[in-house]
C-alpha cells in the first residue's frame, strides 16, 4: 500500500476523525467557562460541582451560591455531570475545567456509537457522512461545555447501542447496561430521553421476541418512573423547600407553551435552519429530508421522526425559552445530522458528497470560532476572586450586578449571596433589606453588567469592577 492509498484509508476511518476533532477542541480546554454563549449555564452547574467539593457531598441535595441567606439548595437536573466532577476533585483538587473535559470525552465516545448504529442499520457511508456533519454542528462548540446536554445524548447512544444488541442477541447484560446508561442519561438531561424514543421501532417488529420486547419495555418503563420521580416530585419539593422555586426552569403547560411557539414562530423557525447546523447543514438536511421521502425509505424516515416529534414536544413544553437558551437545540442536532448523512449517501457521485461535508464543516466550524476564545469584559471576572478576598471574607454574603439570578459573577467571587439588577440595587429600601439579610458587599461589574454609583463606602475601584461596603467596616 503506497503512502496515498494509505492515508486514503485513515481519513475514511471515523475513528481517525473523532480523535482529530477531540483534539483541537482541547484548545483551550483549561479556559474559564466565560465564553459568550451561555457561560450563566456552565458556572451554574460549576457552582453545584464546587459546593459538593466544599460543603456537602450528598447528591440529593444539590445546591448553588445564589438564594442570600438561604442553604443554595436547588431543583435541577440529577446532577450526574457535576458529580463527575466532584469524584475528579476529589483526587485532584476542584478545577473549572474538568466538566469541560469529561464532557470532551464522553462526547466523543458518543459520537462513536452514534456512527456505530447507523452504520450496522443503515450502511458505512450514512454513518460516516451523519458523524460528520454532526461533530461540525452545534455539538462542536457545545461538545466541551459543562452543560449536561451532550453528557447525556452521548450516554443515551451508548444505551441506544446496548438495547439493540439485546433484541439481537438476548444476552441479560447488554438489558442491564441499556437500563443502567438510559437511566443516567436521560436523568442527567430529560430531553435526552427523546434519543431512546426510535427503540419503538424494533420493539414493533413484529421479527423481535415478545420476551425480549416485555423486557425492554419494563426496565423502561422504571426508566419513565424515575425521570418522573427526580424531575416532577424530588426537584418541586427541594424548591419549595428551599426556597428558590424558579431557579430551574420546569417549562410551562403545553397551552401556554404552544401560544408562545405560535406567537413567536418566525424566531423559533430560525433555530432549526440557522442554529444546529448553519445554513449548509440544513440544506443538506432538507435534501436528504426529500430524498428519503421521494425514495420511501419509511423505516429511515421513522427513525429520524421519532427523536424528532419527542424534541417538538419539548419545544412546546418550554415555549418561548428556546429564544434565548438557544442550548435547547443541541437534542435535535443528532437526528438532522443523520438524515442529511443518510440523504448524502444516496448521492452516487462521491466527488459531490465530500464537496457537501467539507463545505457544511467550514461553514459550521467557522460560526462557533467565537466560542474558543474569551474576550472582555467577560475575562475580567475570572479575577474576581482574588480582589473579593483582598476585601472581605469568604464566607460574607454579597450581591452582584447583573441579570436576576445570574451566576456567573457569583460563582467567580466563590461567595454566596445574590445577583440583583442595577434597577434592583439603585433603590435604598432594597438595600436596606438585603443587609438585613446580612449582605456585606455588593460589586458592580462595570463594563459587563453595567456600571452605577452608590451612596456607599467604596473599598475597591479597577477598571472593570466597583466594590461596597454595606456594613460598617
Amino acid at each position: 500500500m503506497n503512502f496515498t492509498s494509505g492515508a486514503a484509508q485513515y481519513f475514511k476511518d471515523i475513528r481517525f476523525w473523532i480523535i482529530l476533532f477531540f483534539i483541537v477542541r482541547l484548545y483551550g480546554i483549561t479556559f474559564p467557562p466565560l465564553e459568550v454563549g451561555h457561560n450563566w449555564r456552565q458556572t451554574d452547574g460549576l457552582m453545584i460541582a464546587r459546593n459538593f467539593y466544599e460543603r456537602d457531598p450528598n447528591i440529593f441535595y444539590p445546591a448553588v451560591d445564589l438564594g442570600g441567606e438561604k442553604t443554595g439548595i436547588v431543583g435541577c437536573e440529577f446532577p450526574l455531570l457535576n458529580y463527575s466532577v466532584y469524584l475528579v476533585s476529589l483526587v485532584f483538587g476542584y478545577e473549572h475545567w474538568y466538566g469541560r473535559i469529561i464532557v470532551l470525552i464522553f462526547s466523543s465516545i458518543g459520537v462513536f456509537f452514534f456512527h456505530r448504529l447507523i452504520r450496522k442499520y443503515f450502511g458505512e457511508s450514512a454513518a460516516f457522512n451523519a458523524a460528520i456533519l454532526l461533530m461540525v454542528s452545534f455539538w462542536f462548540s457545545y461538545s466541551r461545555k459543562n452543560i449536561p446536554d451532550v453528557f447525556a445524548i452521548s450516554i443515551c447512544f451508548i444505551a441506544l447501542h446496548f438495547a439493540f444488541e439485546y433484541f439481537e442477541k438476548g444476552k441479560w447484560r447488554n438489558l442491564l447496561l441499556y437500563f443502567v446508561l438510559g437511566l443516567l442519561g436521560c436523568l442527567a438531561k430529560i430531553s435526552a430521553a427523546t434519543i431512546l424514543t426510535v427503540l419503538l421501532i424494533p420493539v414493533l417488529n413484529k421479527e423481535n421476541l415478545l420476551s425480549r420486547k416485555v423486557a425492554l419495555i419494563s426496565f423502561s418503563i422504571i426508566i419513565l418512573i424515575a425521570i418522573y420521580a427526580w424531575y416532577f416530585v424530588w426537584v418541586p419539593y427541594l424548591n419549595e423547600t428551599y426556597g428558590l422555586a424558579g431557579h430551574f426552569f420546569m417549562g410551562t403547560s403545553f397551552v401556554d407553551g404552544w401560544k408562545q411557539v405560535v406567537a413567536h414562530i418566525d424566531v423559533i423557525s430560525k433555530r432549526f435552519y440557522d442554529t444546529p447546523m448553519k445554513y449548509t447543514g440544513f440544506a443538506a438536511f432538507a435534501a436528504g429530508l426529500f430524498l428519503v421521502i421521494r425514495k420511501k425509505h419509511w423505516i429511515v424516515l421513522a427513525t429520524f421522526l421519532l427523536p424528532f416529534i419527542g424534541y417538538l414536544l419539548i419545544i412546546i413544553k418550554t415555549g418561548s425559552s428556546i429564544i434565548g437558551d438557544t442550548y435547547y437545540v443541541i437534542t435535535v442536532v443528532p437526528c438532522m445530522a443523520f438524515i442529511a448523512g443518510y440523504g448524502l449517501s444516496l448521492i452516487e457521485n462521491k466527488k459531490i458528497v465530500t464537496a457537501v461535508l467539507i463545505i457544511v464543516s467550514i461553514e459550521g466550524i467557522a460560526a462557533r470560532m467565537y466560542d474558543f476564545r474569551i474576550r472582555q469584559p467577560y475575562k475580567a471576572l475570572a479575577d474576581l476572586e482574588v480582589i473579593m478576598d483582598g476585601v472581605s471574607n469568604r464566607n460574607d454574603l454579597i450581591a452582584v450586578n447583573g441579570p436576576f439570578d445570574n451566576p456567573t459573577g457569583m460563582y467567580f467571587a466563590h461567595r454566596r449571596g445574590w445577583s440583583l439588577t442595577n434597577e434592583f440595587l439603585a433603590d435604598t429600601n432594597n438595600l436596606a433589606e438585603i443587609k438585613n439579610k446580612g449582605c456585606k458587599y455588593i460589586v458592580i461589574v462595570r463594563k459587563l453588567y453595567g456600571d452605577m454609583n452608590l451612596a456607599l463606602p467604596k473599598v475597591h475601584e479597577s477598571e472593570y469592577f466597583k466594590i461596597y461596603a454595606l456594613t460598617d467596616r
